[in-house]
């Protein structure tokens, strides 16, 4: 897969959380105190504004800059030719009312981010399906200063990509959740994820390029620098994960960053999970209603005065408590090896391995048992010689592209 470039939103460069937060003229004042503490003490420690992305970085730079003042008082003794006293007192008033500034344009930003995170988790309550729920998942977390933000699901420990909100680009958003999908990736030690599965806490990955043990494909194809990710663990079971970073903005996410993505997936966490319960007594109902329906419509056998509950008649098509069309799956032309292989059951179990079902979800959606949905599942990892599901969906998929390109 080639890398795309980098698309820039505008030609200035990327702003900082710190210069978003401050604006131009607390951001101005403290430029100042860098400038004037270079000029001050000659040689310091203090890095330059431009080296300084966001508020830790910002309050360890004043409080370095403090200490060179110290010690440069320390030594006036030796260096009183050099030494504008005036000056330094001054400076050192001026790193106290910054250093301040900066700490309390900290506390508002935590502040309005609990508060955004309490918004967003109120608005998801208001969705009720789970495919609306994993729609708008990224959305709700870029709400919060990500700039994008990721949704992925796990089934049986085989992690796929579901969907990904980047604004204004929504083809590039496609991209990176399609490269996700075709290279599905078995959770495992060294990933990050995993990681955050076994603690069941966020975590902060950061040199994503210049690591291997991360998603490779998605990093490809999202070029992100640095990012954070929590498990949506409602229970005891791994669900997916939420990702988020903010590749329009420079430097790398901090800590901070990852607790506020680990708060947002607690609440979507439980907000999801609600959704599949949700569903999950929908379809039982509409099994009940069904079982119902069928009883009254049977008349009493060889002229008794009893229902034959052996032979429950199902409902025309079209009847209120008629079951719903099953969902279709795509009609994929026998074009590769493999599909020649595969029976037109296996194609369709493999095409919702795909898609990251479980075998419980797979026998639901074909309306089979969940014996005979391990059962193909175990055909289909025979007949293409793959060790566990992630490599029979990634040997899938490739061979479909060699298709597609051959074509």
């Amino acid at each position: 897969m080639s890398s795309r470039p980098r698309p820039e939103r505008d030609a200035a460069e990327p702003p900082t959380m710190l210069a978003e937060a401050l604006g131009a003229d607390q951001l101005a004042e403290l430029q100042a105190v860098l400038v004037q503490a270079e000029r001050v003490l000659g040689e310091t420690s203090v890095p330059p504004l431009e080296d300084i992305d966001d508020f830790g970085a910002a309050v360890a730079a004043l409080e370095r800059g403090w200490r060179d003042v110290r010690t440069a008082v320390a030594d006036a003794d030796v260096r009183a030719d050099d030494l504008d006293h005036t000056n330094v007192e001054d400076l050192m008033r001026r790193i106290v009312r910054a250093e301040r500034t900066v700490r309390t344009a900290d506390v508002r930003r935590r502040e309005s981010a609990v508060r955004l995170v309490r918004e967003a988790l109120a608005e998801l309550r208001d969705i009720g399906s789970v495919e609306g729920l994993i729609a708008h998942g990224g959305e709700a977390l870029c709400r919060l200063g990500f700039d994008r933000g990721l949704i992925s699901s796990v089934s049986d420990d085989v992690w796929l990509t579901e969907s990904l909100h980047l604004d204004d680009d929504p083809e590039w958003a496609a991209s990176i959740v399609a490269a996700g999908r075709a290279n599905p990736v078995v959770l495992g030690r060294g990933l990050p994820e995993d990681e955050a599965r076994r603690r069941r806490r966020p975590v902060l990955v950061t040199g994503v390029q210049e690591r291997e043990e991360v998603h490779q494909a998605v990093a490809e194809a999202s070029q992100a620098r640095s990012y954070a990710a929590a498990p949506i663990m409602p229970g005891q079971r791994l669900l997916g994960f939420v990702h988020g970073d903010r590749f329009f903005h420079r430097g790398d996410l901090t800590d901070f960053d990852a607790e506020l993505v680990g708060v947002f997936t607690q609440g979507y966490s439980f907000a999801l999970e609600r959704a599949i319960l949700a569903e999950e007594l929908a379809r039982l109902q509409e099994t009940v209603r069904l079982i119902g329906a069928g009883l009254q419509d049977l008349g009493p056998p060889n002229g008794g005065t009893g229902p034959d509950l052996a032979l429950p008649r199902r409902p025309e098509p079209g009847h209120p408590w008629a079951p719903p069309p099953a969902r279709t799956l795509r009609s994929v032309p026998r074009t590769t090896a493999y599909d020649a292989t595969l029976t037109r059951r296996e194609q369709e179990v493999l095409e919702l391995m795909a898609q990251g079902d479980t075998n419980q979800r797979i026998a639901r959606r074909l309306s089979i048992t969940e014996g005979t949905a391990k059962s193909h599942v175990k055909h289909i990892l025979r007949k293409l010689g793959a060790a566990n599901r992630a490599e029979a969906v990634a040997r899938w998929h490739q061979a479909r592209s060699d298709v597609g390109r051959s074509g």
